[in-house]
């Protein structure tokens, strides 16, 4: 059949309502675009931030795991090179032998030359140094062979990089060939260290040795290596600020104590420790951008420290972001007799935080722990 009648309207949208639907969503895009960008920013930023930090940290993990086996073996010194770029020390680390007490690890397959006592045979100039070593061979009491390997850690120029204050960071076990820690470590020409010491006194205090009288070694003729009870570390790495490209230097320090060394002046360890005090918790702020560079927890020492039990041994310091019920600890710092101390978080996270102190006794138990809020921005 013929269809009758006029032409059958369906529903649409006309040219007027579907530009204004365009202009709206455009305008829209507009004002969420900008917001979208800036959280991007942010996330990079922060992501380029913890990257900046992984490495540095990741290289002090490993000297720090390896520094806290050195010694332990009789007729061996404990630390052989103290030197602001280069600590070398005999460490039984790795044993091909099951059933040898005093190793850290067991590697059936490891380098037998990797894994014993450094022969004077093969002896090798220390790194950064003119220094040889060994000029005798370690025995123990019983006149058998030590067992403790020694190993070297060192930073170098890269001289490769584009800046000339850029290191890498290397480590040698004995004499044999030389492994890459690390890349890309920034060492300012005003402040060249990587590492330093601090040597107990004749009545126990801890004491920094001077810069100025690195590097020591085990034989030379001022025994202060054999004394040396905390070595600091301190890498920094390079962050590139995404849109300025302003590199940015991030630090990350740790304080391992030698274990194996004698223990510092405890005269007990019984009850847990007093707290310390006067905690504070800023902000440090680069001067130009005004961008937070680090969070910084400061406190005076616990006062069992330097009296009553005076079994301090370190203090922890810890984190927890509001609403968490884990605190999580960021590092420790080695109790050196003095009056304050302090504690850079490089790897902040923005939002509201609570950062706490305790001090630690030999046992080890914990203080009470003291802490302040503070709100992290970017």
């Amino acid at each position: 059949m013929p269809r009758t009648g006029g032409p059958v309207r369906r529903p649409g949208f006309t040219l007027i309502e579907l530009m204004t639907s365009v202009v709206l969503f455009l305008g829209l895009m507009a004002l969420v675009l900008p917001f979208f960008r800036q959280q991007s920013l942010v996330i990079e930023r922060q992501g380029s931030l913890l990257d900046a930090v992984q490495s540095a940290r990741f290289a002090n993990t490993v000297i720090d795991r390896e520094l806290r086996a050195a010694g332990g073996e009789t007729g061996q010194p404990i630390i052989v090179q103290a030197g602001p770029m280069a600590i070398t020390f005999n460490a039984n680390l790795v044993s091909r032998v099951a059933d040898d007490p005093r190793a850290t690890y067991f590697n059936p397959d490891a380098d037998s030359l990797a894994t014993e006592v450094w022969l004077p045979a093969r002896a090798k100039v220390l790194p950064l140094s003119a220094k040889q070593y060994p000029a005798v061979t370690y025995t123990d009491n019983a006149g058998n062979a030590s067992s403790a390997e020694t190993i070297s850690f060192w930073l170098s120029r890269d001289l490769t990089a584009p800046r000339n204050d850029i290191y890498t960071l290397w480590r040698r076990a004995n004499d044999r060939d030389s492994t890459v820690v690390a890349r890309n470590f920034i060492v300012p020409d005003t402040a060249l260290f990587a590492f330093r010491y601090w040597r107990a006194d004749s009545v126990g205090n801890l004491r920094e040795i001077p810069r100025d009288s690195l590097p020591l070694f085990w034989d030379g003729t001022r025994r202060w290596i054999d004394s040396i009870r905390v070595v600091d570390m301190r890498l920094s790495a390079i962050y590139r600020e995404p849109r300025t490209g302003k590199e940015i230097i991030r630090t990350v320090a740790n304080s391992t104590k030698l274990n194996n060394a004698g223990l510092l002046q405890q005269l007990t360890c019984g009850t847990e420790p007093l707290e310390p005090s006067n905690v504070t918790v800023t902000l440090e702020r680069d001067l130009t951008t005004n961008a937070t560079v680090s969070v910084r927890v400061a406190w005076d020492a616990s006062v069992e420290e330097s009296a009553g039990e005076r079994d301090v041994a370190a203090y922890v310091v810890v984190r927890r972001l509001d609403g968490a019920t884990e605190w999580e600890t960021l590092g420790n710092v080695v109790a050196r007799g003095l009056a304050n101390y302090q504690y850079d978080d490089f790897a902040f996270v923005i939002g509201n935080w609570s950062y706490g102190v305790m001090a630690q006794d030999c046992n080890p138990s914990n203080s009470p722990l003291v802490n302040k809020p503070v709100v992290v921005t970017p």
